[in-house]
């Protein structure tokens, strides 16, 4: 009996996937996505070389331009791709009365929702892999010869799994709405909001430990703090957040024990003093940043799925 149900589960699966890759591709959703990526590529790739070419300097090699990019995008970007990917996913089908005959099939809503997240996250990881093939190209053509070329495939699962992140924002305002445009000015208000309040908790009290378990780019980690005026170590910066989970599990598999310390700001006497608030190891940024992303996505599902299957359908 048990084995009949998981067959009819997994039959009504794959129609679920075949239907919604065919959705994807009338709505040119994943054609969009490219033309965006496309256009990523080459303002990251090409256009930094060329402005300096007609600036007359010369353009330096570059052998860790994959490793610090691939991973990672501008947050905003990073929103983009995930509103593109699931702001009609659940919402167009009632929009478009759609949902009526897709339900009259013998598929369960628990396959119809499972199915189309997946397609969700199988697409964007496509298109990131794309991104990745045209940084590794452009980067070896442009910078030369790129190194840690092994991490890539780990850096494009943490790009997908953080964008994720919104998209699951997206689809839980979606379902509660079954409006695409409520979802995505919903949630492209709740990134506004985040970062705001991230920017000015950064700027008031410094890197503090909320903004570790919030959507986005989370708290900058550097080898470096002023502390009393002085510094130490080294200077480079680091995102830690959700957005910036490829570069933080690339990170982790090449650097695990490199220190990271997150700096807290103090007021007083007059001036503004920076000073250590905490410091931790990649391993245990990249295990947080994980495991908030996962949590995040687990909640917002478990809830977009919980409505969806109880949500009553009117033709």
């Amino acid at each position: 009996m048990k084995n009949e149900k998981k067959d009819a589960f997994l039959e009504s699966f794959i129609a679920v996937l075949y239907y919604e890759f065919l959705w994807n591709l009338r709505k040119k959703k994943l054609i969009g996505m490219f033309i965006l990526v496309l256009i990523i590529g080459i303002l990251y790739v090409a256009l930094p070389p060329i402005l300096s070419n007609i600036s007359g300097r010369t353009f330096q090699q570059d052998p860790n331009f994959v490793f610090r990019n691939v991973g990672t995008l501008n947050g905003f970007l990073i929103f983009l791709f995930a509103i593109a990917a699931t702001m009609n996913t659940i919402s167009g089908e009632f929009e478009t009365g759609s949902i009526v005959p897709l339900l009259t099939k013998p598929v369960t809503r628990t396959s119809v929702f499972f199915g189309k997240m997946f397609v969700a996250f199988v697409s964007l990881m496509v298109v990131f892999s794309f991104m990745a093939f045209l940084f590794i190209v452009g980067g070896w053509f442009t910078r030369g010869p790129q190194d840690n070329l092994d991490l890539v495939p780990l850096g494009v699962v943490g790009l997908t799994t953080g964008t994720m992140v919104w998209a699951s924002i997206t689809v839980l305002l979606g379902t509660l709405s079954k409006n695409s445009m409520v979802a995505a000015l919903g949630s492209f208000g709740a990134y506004i909001g985040i970062t705001i309040v991230a920017v000015l908790l950064s700027q008031f009290f410094g890197q503090t430990y909320i903004i570790f378990f919030t959507p986005g780019d989370g708290a900058t980690g550097s080898g470096a703090c002023s502390i009393s005026g002085s510094e130490f170590g080294q200077t480079q910066t680091f995102p830690t957040g959700t957005n910036a989970l490829g570069l933080l599990l690339m990170q982790w598999a090449l650097n695990p024990n490199l220190t990271l310390n997150f700096c807290g700001i103090r007021f007083g006497g007059g001036r503004v003093e920076t000073f250590l608030l905490s410091s931790q190891n990649f391993s245990a940024v990249a295990a947080n940043s994980l495991g908030v992303s996962l949590v995040y996505i687990e909640v917002l599902l478990t809830l977009s799925l919980a409505y969806f299957r109880h949500t009553e359908i009117l033709e």
